[in-house]
Formats: structure tokens, sequence, C-alpha cells
């Protein structure tokens, strides 16, 4: 039974993330007042299941002077724990209930950032490489951030469980939201923070070598992690009603201000981030914490 549940719901996701693509084409031509896909079948629905059959179906490439083994292994990688990144969340019909949660999402989370640097040290190409070192120094910056936040959120619930915040008000760390939102942007590579891709400037970075399947399989785990994003800022801090449409109904509004955020503002300069990270969101995130920690000891 867990294993037909586990089944069912990374297809769910699966088809969650053809889907969210084709949503975002559709709001960013809105946006740039343009019609957006709407050739294939009524209003372009079909538009993602055809785009996934074409990358699936193109030819596989391997660069002659790239590590194969690595090459190879690194997007399956990634695939797998975009995945495996899922059964944290509590849901209707996955019966796994997991008591450390949020220490496997600490571990997957830092996990996931191997997977870009695998694959661009992998390629063996300069704009691999380039993108590989920008996306060192980004999880550098704002993992420290994010994990500091973390642990606030664990000492205000006093659980490690993802589900423990249904019986706790969330309107407490509503001040903390704006700190997780710019983390989070960062975590999924999303504008104005995807250095390690910049695709105006790397021609696309750290997978500038890969195509066909693997390329899939690279973009299919960054719109999972960015969805399972918007699905856990909707359980940590507006899970107030205890209902599960509730629930996908902010996850929807949350994932549509990832797409607003990146039709509206430019790529950050690269020592700006940098600078934004540690000298801002990082003493800031401190103080909120040692005040939070002052205030319940006294």
């Amino acid at each position: 039974m867990v294993l037909f549940s586990i089944t069912i719901h990374f297809f769910i996701i699966l088809l969650s993330v053809a889907f969210f693509t084709l949503f975002e084409r559709k709001i960013i031509a809105t946006f740039h007042n343009r019609i957006g896909p709407n050739k294939i079948s009524f209003l372009g629905i079909l538009q993602p299941l055809l785009d996934a059959f074409k990358l699936l179906s193109k030819q596989k490439l391997t660069p002659f002077r790239a590590n194969k083994i690595r090459y190879n292994f690194s997007p399956h990688l990634a695939l797998f724990l975009s995945l495996f990144l899922w059964i944290v969340l509590p849901s209707l019909y996955f019966f796994l209930r997991i008591n450390y949660s949020f220490i496997i999402f600490f571990c997957i989370g830092s996990l996931i950032v191997f997977t870009v640097l695998l694959a661009g040290w992998s390629s063996n190409s300069k704009y691999s490489l380039i993108g590989r070192l920008r996306s060192i120094a980004q999880s550098i910056s704002y993992e420290s951030v994010l994990r500091t936040l973390c642990i606030f959120i664990v000492i205000y619930i006093s659980s490690f469980r993802i589900s423990s915040f249904i019986n706790f008000s969330s309107f407490f760390l509503f001040f903390i939201l704006p700190f997780w939102f710019i983390c989070i942007l960062a975590e999924t590579h999303r504008a104005p923070f995807d250095f390690s891709e910049a695709e105006s400037e790397l021609v696309s970075g750290f997978n500038t070598e890969y195509s066909g399947a693997y390329f899939a399989y690279i973009f299919l785990s960054e719109y999972r992690i960015l969805l399972f994003s918007c699905m856990i800022i909707s359980f940590m801090f507006f899970c107030v009603f205890k209902n599960i449409m509730f629930i996908l109904f902010i996850s929807l509004i949350i994932s549509f201000l990832f797409i607003w955020v990146r039709i509206t503002f430019c790529r950050f300069r690269y020592d700006m981030l940098i600078i934004f990270a540690w000298k801002i969101i990082l003493p800031c995130s401190l103080i909120i914490s040692f005040l939070f920690i002052t205030l319940i000891i006294f």
C-alpha cells in the first residue's frame, strides 16, 4: 500500500510540474502582452506533454572530454533527490509519517546543491565551470541564512515534524516570511538569483553540455523543488484553517509570486547577492532568532 501511495504521489508531482510550466508560460505571455502556447489542443493544454516527449526522444549526446560516469550520474541524482524531498510533506494519501522530516529537509536541501556542482564539473566546459563556481558562492551565502531560519522555526514549534505546523498558529512567523521567500528564490535558482544558470550570460550555465533526456531531468528537478518550496511555505506560514484545498490555493498564489518576481526584477549583480546575504539578511535573521529565544527564556 505504501509503494502504491508513493507511485501515485510521484505521478501527481510529475503532472504538476508539466502543467506548471504551461501556467508559467501563460502568465509570462500575459505580462508581455503575448498569446503564449495555444496551438496544441485547446489553449495549448497538451503543450507540456509534447515538450516532454520531444526532450525524451532526442538523441543523447555525451561530450568527448566529459567525465562520463559523473556526467551521466548527476541528472539522475538530481531527479531522485527532488522526488525524495516530497516525502517530508504530510498528505491525505501518503501513509508514511516521518518524525524528523525537518532534518531530512535540511539534508536533502544541502545535497541538491552538489548535483549542480557535479554537473558543472563533470561536463569539462568553461561555461559549466563558471556556473558551478557561481553556484558554490551562492549556496554558501543563502544556506547560512536559510538554516538559521530553520533552527528558529524548529525552536518555535518544538518539533522536527513539518506536520506539527497544523497545531501551531503561524501568524507569529509572518515577520520572517520575506527572508524565507528570498532564500527560497536563491535555493530554487530563480530570478533574480539565477546565477548558476544565467542564460543571457553563460549559455545556460552548469547545464550547457546537457541535452535531451538529461536536460529534462535537470529541468524537472528544478521545478519539483520550486513546487515543493511553495507547498512548504503554505504549510509553515498559512496552515491556519487546516484545510488541504486552502493550502493548495495558497501554494498556487505563491507560485504566481515566483513567476511575478521573475518577470519584474532583473538579475542581481553577482557581488550584490553576496553583500545582500551576508550583510543584510544574515544579521537580521540572527537578531530575530536572538530576540525570540530571549523572549522565550524570560
